[in-house]
């Protein structure tokens, strides 16, 4: 029943899927394209072809690892393209565990987690960032599980009560390239793109505000200005700032790449915002040198976690795919595969140079509850009264 409830969700889902992930204007797919903001699906699903059934429970592999009994497990994710969502399925078949994985952009996995709620297909969703987390969290979409490498995250990125623990960290950075300005040259934090007139009109914002990681800058930027009394949970002195982000810069040209403007020793953009694992394909695609700021209160993280959805029926599968997934053996090889940064501190030193230098950055302390419960107001604040 499962099964065909899952291929019936991926035949819907590639009729009416919207993609939400990737690259807006240059960076971030927007939730409506073409004309009349006509949408189209962006889903991948794959299913095992291998995996140990049978067993009555589970056991532990010769290299420690929990095996899986062979349940098929429907997964949900915004992280299985380029080749991570099969990589994931052939991986965790070595492991017994099978496993079919629905792909589309965060924004569809929630709203499809939230439509199925009272019937729901999924057992497993993973990747999203903490504004969704919170949000599911908060709609009694999952059911809180402490996995067995939970004390093996940093303070601050589980969630306290157990409902999701992180498995990659994605720093959210202001980027420049050092072809076009030195480390003195550039600004020490967000705040300097609008209050120090050396960078007016030097920095690009994006029009749309549906991706994730204009999401993570924005509320990076209000929430150093919480105020329970003020607009939406902000300070008048908050959206003065935004106010003055939006006046100062210039706005992202569709279809070109942030990299496209700051290489360009012609365009008057100098940076702009980059999550942390597309700098290095960018550098290679563009011939830059990337370099990033480090603000004092430090940066936003888009962490990505994993959680058991509520209602599954094999809940204890889903459990024994936790302890194997985000166990740092397999976030090891993943962050070895895919360029990523684990969460799990015994898998750091499996990432990439890059990567670890990335893990030195001091996270900013963001209240995302507040994040979640507003930032849907606070987009469309935005979009009415601040930006041009």
């Amino acid at each position: 029943m499962r099964k065909a409830l899952a291929t019936a969700l991926t035949v819907m889902m590639a009729l009416n899927l919207a993609a939400c992930s990737g690259g807006g204007s240059q960076q971030e797919t927007t939730a409506a394209s073409g004309a009349g903001g006509a949408t189209k699906a962006a889903e991948t699903t794959k299913a095992a072809e291998a995996g140990t059934a049978g067993e009555s429970q589970a056991a532990e592999g010769s290299d420690g690892l929990v095996q899986g009994t062979g349940v098929t497990l429907t997964v949900y994710t915004n992280s299985g393209s380029d080749g991570r969502g099969d990589w994931l399925v052939e991986r965790a078949a070595k492991d017994g565990f099978k496993i079919q994985y629905i792909e589309a952009g965060g924004a569809e996995i929630q709203n499809r987690l939230l439509a199925e709620k009272n019937a729901p297909i999924a057992d497993v969703v993973y990747g999203l960032n903490s504004i969704m987390w919170e949000s599911l969290k908060a709609e009694d979409i999952l059911i809180p599980y402490t996995p067995v490498w939970a004390g093996e995250i940093p303070e601050g990125l589980n969630d306290p009560e157990g409902y999701y623990h992180a498995i990659v960290k994605q720093a959210i950075l202001l980027v420049y390239d050092e072809n076009q300005m030195s480390p003195e040259e550039a600004p020490k934090d967000w705040l300097d793109l609008w209050t120090n007139e050396a960078f007016d009109g030097k920095y690009e914002y994006l029009v749309s505000l549906s991706g994730g990681t204009v999401r993570n800058v924005l509320a990076g930027i209000l929430t150093r200005y919480a105020d329970p009394a003020g607009e939406l949970g902000i300070s008048q002195e908050g959206w003065d700032q935004i106010a003055q982000y939006y006046q100062h810069g210039v706005p992202a040209e569709d279809g070109v790449d942030l990299y496209g403007q700051i290489s360009d020793p012609n365009s008057p953009v100098l940076c702009g915002q980059m999550w942390s694992s597309g700098v290095e394909t960018r550098d290679q695609q563009y011939g830059t040198s990337t370099k990033y700021v480090i603000p004092e209160v430090g940066v936003p993280y888009a962490v990505e976690a994993i959680s058991i959805v509520n209602g599954t029926k094999n809940e204890e599968e889903a459990q024994r795919f936790l302890d194997w997934f985000g166990s740092a053996q397999i976030q090891g090889e993943w962050a070895q595969e895919f360029s990523t940064l684990p969460a799990n501190i015994n898998a750091v030193d499996k990432a990439n140079a890059f990567n670890q230098e990335i893990a030195q950055i001091p996270a900013q302390n963001i209240d995302w509850g507040l994040v979640a419960e507003n930032i849907d107001a606070w987009v469309e604040n935005i979009e009415l009264n601040y930006m041009p």
